[in-house]
């Protein structure tokens, strides 16, 4: 996918849906164990700790090193 800014590629990846930071995450990483943690080659979205971990699903999201976004489609 193309950065509608820059006209970049972007790097695929996704943004998980559990209970640790919310973080962009490259594709081919996995999540960190601790639910306090964020992965190694992460991008944090927001950073707020929760002391349990829940599993759940993960959304396509993609980012542009260059501008510093992150896109991630929708259903609709």
């Amino acid at each position: 996918m193309k950065c509608p800014y820059c006209q970049k590629e972007m790097r695929k990846g996704y943004i998980p849906n559990w209970a640790q930071p919310v973080q962009w995450i490259p594709e081919g990483d996995k999540p960190p164990i601790f639910s306090f943690s964020a992965a190694q080659r992460a991008i944090l979205l927001i950073n707020q700790f929760r002391p349990l971990k829940a599993y759940g699903y993960k959304a396509k999201a993609y980012y542009c090193s260059k501008c510093k976004i992150i896109i991630a489609p929708t259903k609709e």
